[in-house]
C-alpha cells in the first residue's frame, strides 16, 4: 500500500474496492455516482498517479476519494486526494511556500502544463496573482511568488494543470489561526484528478450530457460549440483588462481533446 498506485479508466469500481479495501458510499439513492473512500490520518503514505510519461508521486497523503459515474463502473476520477506538505501537523510558512514551489516543479518536469478555464482570461505570473486576489481564478504554477505573496494568498487558492486528457486542480488550505509568519503554520493540499469527459461535464446541459451516458462521439462533436461560447466570455474580459494595461498571454492555447470517439 505504500506507495499506492492509482489508475484512470483501467479498472472497475469492484476491482478498485477489492485492491484497496476502500469503503463505498452513495450520497443519493437515485445517483449514478459512487464514491470510494480511503484514509491514513495517522500514517500518511505516498501515492503514485499512473499516467504514462506524466506519472507523478504525491507525498504525505492522508485520504483519497475515488468516483465512478454511469453504468460502466470504471474509475475515471479522484475527486479528492488530501495530503499534507509534510508528515508533521505544523511547519514554517517559508518551508510550506518552498514545498509548493517544488511540487509545481516536479509536475512540470513530468509534462503537466498549466490549464486556464475556457472562459477565464489568459494571465501569467504576477498578473494572475493580482487577478486571483479579486476574482475566483486559477494561479500560475510557473510563477515563483515571494513569501509575502504566499502569506497573502486567499485560503482555498487553486492551480489547474493538464496532461494528456487528465485534468488536475490543486487547492491549498491553511489554518487561519496560525498565520503569524514568525510562527509555524498548518497546511493541507487537495488534489483533484478528472478524466476529460468528467472535467468538461459541467459545461454541458443535462439534455446533451444525458446523465453521463452520452455517446463519446456525440460529446466530442458538441465540445467545439461549448468552447466557442466560453471563449467569447474570455475575449470580453481580456478586452477590458487590456484597456487597464494588463498583458494577455495570447500564446496560450486551450488543450486539444484527447477523446476521439
Amino acid at each position: 500500500m505504500n506507495p499506492l498506485t492509482l489508475y484512470f479508466n483501467k479498472e472497475t469500481e469492484a476491482q478498485f474496492a477489492t485492491r484497496t479495501q476502500a469503503r463505498s458510499s452513495n450520497p443519493l439513492p437515485t445517483s449514478q455516482t459512487t464514491f470510494y473512500n480511503l484514509d491514513w490520518d495517522k500514517n500518511p503514505i505516498d501515492v503514485l498517479i499512473e499516467h504514462g510519461a506524466n506519472s507523478i508521486t504525491l507525498h504525505h497523503v492522508i485520504g483519497i476519494q475515488a468516483a465512478t459515474a454511469g453504468t460502466s463502473g470504471i474509475v475515471t476520477s479522484y475527486n479528492n486526494i488530501s495530503a499534507g506538505l509534510s508528515n508533521d501537523n505544523t511547519m514554517s510558512h517559508d518551508q510550506a511556500h518552498l514545498t509548493m514551489l517544488a511540487i509545481f516543479k516536479d509536475l512540470k518536469q513530468a509534462g503537466w502544463q498549466r490549464y486556464i478555464s475556457l472562459s477565464d482570461p489568459r494571465l501569467n505570473g504576477k498578473d494572475a496573482w493580482d487577478y486571483a486576489s479579486k476574482e475566483f481564478y486559477e494561479l500560475d504554477p510557473d510563477y515563483v511568488y515571494t513569501l509575502d505573496e504566499w502569506m497573502r494568498l486567499k485560503d482555498g487558492s487553486h492551480w489547474m494543470l493538464q496532461a494528456n486528457g487528465i485534468y488536475l486542480t490543486i487547492t491549498i488550505r491553511r489554518d487561519q489561526t496560525k498565520m503569524d509568519p514568525q510562527q509555524p503554520g498548518a497546511y493541507y493540499v487537495s488534489y483533484k484528478f478528472e478524466s476529460e469527459k468528467e472535467f468538461y461535464a459541467p459545461y454541458f446541459k443535462d439534455d446533451d450530457l444525458k446523465k453521463w451516458e452520452i455517446n463519446a462521439a456525440r460529446w466530442v462533436s458538441l465540445y467545439p460549440g461549448v468552447k466557442k461560447q466560453m471563449n467569447q466570455i474570455r475575449e470580453k474580459t481580456e478586452a477590458e483588462l487590456k484597456l487597464q494595461g494588463i498583458t494577455i498571454d495570447e500564446s496560450y492555447q486551450d488543450p486539444a481533446l484527447v477523446s476521439k470517439n
